[in-house]
C-alpha cells in the first residue's frame, strides 16, 4: 500500500500538469497555481488535527513552518517550469528528486538505504534524464525549463525528508495540518510579490491592490484552475501522508517518479483534449528516447516494490 498510493499520486500529478498548462493558456498566473492551490490545501488539511491523539509540541512550531517554506519554493519552481516549457520536459525531470531524497536522507540525516533502493533511484534518474533532456534544442526555452524543474526537485526533496524526520515529534495528522496551514499563510504573504512578477511593467500598487490584481483571471480559466487545484490536492495528500506514515521518502519517491512516464502517456493519448500540441511537435527520435526512459522508470518501480523497507512511525 505504501507504494501503490504514490503511484496514484503520480498519475494525478501528471494530469494536473496538463491541466495547469491549459489554465496558463487561458490566462491563469502563478498566483492561481500557487496561492489558490495552497490555501485550499490548508483548508483541507487543518481539520485533520482533531483526529490526532498526540500532544502538539508548540515550542517546535517553527518546524512545520520551515517545511512549508521549502514546499512553496518547490511549488513556485514547478509552476514556473510548466509555464515556460513543455509538460513532457518539465514533469519527467522532476524524477531527479529521487536521487536528491536519497542523498539528503543518507548523508544529512543518516537514514539507511538498501542497495535495491539506491539502484532503483539510479535507474529512475537515468530514465527521467533520458526522457526530459531529449527536448533540448537551440533557440528554445528548454534550458530554463530544465533548471526550474531541477530546482523544484531539490526543494521538494528537502520537504519530503523534513516531513520524514519531524512528523514523529508532532504525530502525522498534527504535523500535516500545521504544515499545510503554514503553507496557506505563507502563500498569502507572497501574493503581492507574485502580483508584481505577473505585472512588472506597471507601477507598484498598495499591497492589498497588488494582491487582488494578481488573482484576476478570465472566467474561462477558472474551471481549469479548479480542476488543477483538485488534482494537486489529491496528490499532495497522498504523498505527504504516505511519507509521514511509513517514513520511506526514498522508496515512495521512486514510484512517484513515474509521473514523468504518465505525463508522456497523457500527452500522447489525451493531449489534444487539453489543447496540448506536444505530440505533434515530437519526432521519432524523441519518442524512441522517451520510451527508453519510460522503460527504465518502470524497471525502477518494480525494483522499489520488491526492496522497500517497512518503517512505521512510532505510535503511528
Amino acid at each position: 500500500m505504501q507504494l501503490i498510493l504514490p503511484l496514484i499520486a503520480a498519475i494525478a500529478f501528471a494530469a494536473g500538469s496538463l491541466v495547469f498548462k491549459r489554465a496558463f493558456a487561458e490566462g491563469a498566473s502563478l498566483s492561481h497555481a500557487v496561492v489558490v492551490n495552497n490555501v485550499i490545501l490548508g483548508v483541507l488539511f487543518l481539520p485533520l488535527m482533531a483526529w490526532d491523539p498526540h500532544p502538539i509540541p508548540w515550542d517546535r512550531l517553527h518546524l512545520p513552518f520551515l517545511t512549508a517554506a521549502t514546499f512553496i519554493v518547490g511549488h513556485l519552481f514547478n509552476v514556473a517550469a510548466l509555464r515556460v516549457g513543455d509538460v513532457s520536459v518539465a514533469t519527467p525531470l522532476l524524477g531527479v528528486k529521487v536521487v536528491f531524497v536519497a542523498l539528503i536522507a543518507r548523508f544529512a540525516f543518516g537514514w539507511p538505504l538498501s542497495g535495491g533502493q539506491l539502484t532503483a533511484a539510479a535507474l529512475t534518474s537515468a530514465g527521467v534524464l533520458i526522457t526530459g533532456l531529449t527536448d533540448l534544442k537551440p533557440g528554445r526555452r528548454t534550458g530554463w525549463t530544465t533548471l526550474l524543474a531541477l530546482g523544484c526537485a531539490g526543494a521538494f526533496a528537502v520537504t519530503d525528508v523534513l516531513i520524514q524526520i519531524w512528523a514523529a515529534e508532532f504525530g502525522v495528522l498534527n504535523f500535516l495540518s500545521l504544515l499545510f496551514g503554514a503553507l496557506a499563510l505563507e502563500s498569502i504573504l507572497v501574493l503581492p510579490l507574485l502580483g508584481f512578477i505577473a505585472h512588472p511593467e506597471t507601477r507598484p500598487l498598495p499591497i492589498f491592490q497588488q494582491a487582488t490584481r494578481s488573482l484576476r483571471a478570465p472566467p474561462r480559466a477558472w474551471r481549469w484552475i479548479g480542476l488543477a487545484t483538485a488534482l494537486s490536492a489529491i496528490q499532495a495528500l497522498i504523498i505527504t501522508g504516505t511519507i509521514a506514515t511509513w517514513r520511506d521518502a526514498a522508496g515512495v519517491n521512486v514510484v512517484y517518479g513515474t509521473r514523468g512516464l504518465w505525463s508522456l502517456a497523457l500527452v500522447w493519448w489525451a493531449g489534444s483534449w487539453f489543447g496540448n500540441a506536444e505530440r505533434q511537435n515530437s519526432g521519432p527520435r524523441v519518442l524512441l528516447a522517451r520510451a527508453t526512459g519510460g522503460a527504465l522508470i518502470l524497471a525502477a518501480v518494480v525494483l522499489a516494490l520488491r526492496t522497500a523497507p517497512m518503517r512505521p512511525m512510532p505510535g503511528g
